[in-house]
């Protein structure tokens, strides 16, 4: 019985390929340092709601679809889109010894825990050989610098202390998480006036519920659902139709009114 190709570690060629290809395109490495990451990587797909807990010093994810939040503390979350590191850097726990309390008490503990908030796929690399190829390649190793020094200005900027109004703030983040996406639309054909299906593309910001956004901002639900309000009547954000879905979804009408609205304008 014949068996597709696959490489020695069983996986087949078409995933290598499609890591190196998101390598390429999302995290911004040339073809040759894909290939060498991708030769140790595996894809994983995580469907919206579900969670994963990232052990310290494992395994590093990079992010190449979709958006996911990451618990910081009980009840406060971040939100992120791809191109995103994520990894626990704490050293692992010690096993316990009856001679050795102390030391187990105050050892690290730390992980990461991110979940889905809409269909995501993530290139998943052991830390070990992430930590070995981005000490051999500086590609590797500037990628990963990037993708440190994006994660500290989004935190500064998104979900830092500051002063800045609520409805602000609520665009800042719905400005950051809105990617293109296509949609069917049925309108008159010009020249018979007869109905037709379509597809168009439209900015919306898909994932997070108002309650999501309002735990990551550090706001109230009704304070977070007065400002996303405030957006549509500004024209900022597009109203719904009816029957269309409006859970956990967002539509841009305007971004860079969304952007003026979000620097304070």
């Amino acid at each position: 019985m014949s068996t597709s190709p696959s490489t020695s570690s069983g996986r087949k060629p078409v995933e290598i390929r499609t890591i190196r290809t998101l390598l390429t395109v999302r995290g911004g490495l040339p073809p040759d340092s894909a290939e060498l990451l991708s030769r140790v990587s595996r894809l994983r797909k995580m469907n919206r709601g579900r969670a994963m807990v990232l052990r310290a010093m494992r395994t590093a994810y990079f992010l190449v679809e979709g958006c996911v939040a990451e618990l910081v503390q009980p009840g406060k979350i971040r939100m992120w889109r791809e191109a995103m590191l994520f990894e626990a850097v704490t050293g692992p726990v010690p096993s316990p010894d009856p001679g050795s309390t102390e030391e187990l008490l105050s050892a690290p503990t730390e992980v990461a825990v991110i979940t889905a908030m809409s269909p995501c796929v993530l290139v998943e690399v052991p830390h070990t050989k992430l930590a070995s190829l981005a000490t051999a390649d500086p590609a590797i190793a500037l990628m990963l610098a990037r993708m440190a020094a994006k994660r500290h200005t989004l935190t500064e900027r998104l979900y830092g202390a500051t002063r800045a109004a609520p409805v602000a703030r609520v665009a800042a983040v719905l400005n950051y998480l809105a990617g293109p996406t296509r949609k069917n639309v049925v309108k008159p054909r010009e020249e018979d006036g007869v109905l037709v299906m379509s597809t168009t593309h439209e900015l919306v910001a898909s994932g997070p519920s108002q309650a999501d956004i309002a735990d990551a901002l550090c706001l109230g639900r009704a304070t977070v659902e007065k400002a996303i309000a405030e957006l549509r009547q500004a024209k900022a954000l597009r109203s719904f139709v009816p029957g269309e879905r409006a859970n956990r979804c967002y539509p841009i009408a305007d971004q860079d009114l969304l952007r003026q609205i979000a620097l304070g304008g």
